[in-house]
């Protein structure tokens, strides 16, 4: 089974917005996937000019055994 997982990360501040659109053209570069999971979390702190990267969205892709 393949599955996805998309952590969609923001900080608190809210400097980086994450919006539908860029998802939803995420979600469909996925093939042949069988399992799709979405994560939200919001950093409790204020980021710095070099801890930036953080924030956005991280696509994992893997194949997971069935049990």
């Amino acid at each position: 089974m393949k599955r996805a997982e998309i952590l969609i990360v923001e900080d608190k501040d809210g400097k980086v917005k994450i919006d539908d659109k860029k998802l939803n053209e995420i979600l469909n570069r996925l093939e042949k996937v069988d399992r799709i999971v979405v994560n939200k979390i919001t950093l409790p702190l204020a980021l710095d000019e070099d801890s930036n990267n953080l924030t956005g969205i991280h696509v994992i892709v893997r194949e997971v055994a069935e049990t």
